[in-house]
């Protein structure tokens, strides 16, 4: 075991001297999206978003207020409702905001918001597909 382990270290301090592990959130794919009146992916798309099971994904959202704000100044909030104990329910403010997230299991699944944003709230949703 011993020799094994010597094996390890040569072989790190060959490659720079210092092993580096990156974090969840640094490994983890990003995706970008834009709140406002719709969720919209980068590049202008409406979806579907797809993403892998098992999946660490790091969202960026840029939100922007539509209308009225929760009473915690949330203007939109980003939710699956099948996951909420999963953390699928991010409360969003006015700004740029990143969090990491896990993708479930295979399925289809509804990405939505559940604070009243004004006008065009119920087009306020996002397509996953989870393979």
């Amino acid at each position: 075991m011993k020799t094994r382990w010597i094996a390890v270290v040569a072989v790190v301090l060959s490659l720079g001297g210092a092993a580096s592990f990156a974090t969840a959130e640094e490994s983890a794919r990003r995706v970008s999206l834009i709140a406002s009146h719709q969720f919209i992916l980068a590049g202008g798309q409406k979806g579907p978003l797809v993403l892998k099971a098992g999946e660490r994904v790091t969202f960026k959202v840029t939100s922007s207020s539509m209308g009225p704000k929760a009473n915690d100044g949330a203007v939109h909030s980003f939710v699956v409702r099948k996951l909420r104990a999963q953390g699928w329910d991010i409360r969003l403010k006015e700004g740029v905001q990143e969090f990491t997230l896990t993708a479930p299991p295979p399925g289809e699944y509804m990405i939505e918001c559940t604070v009243f944003c004004g006008d065009g709230h119920d087009d306020m949703k996002l397509k996953m597909v989870v393979q």
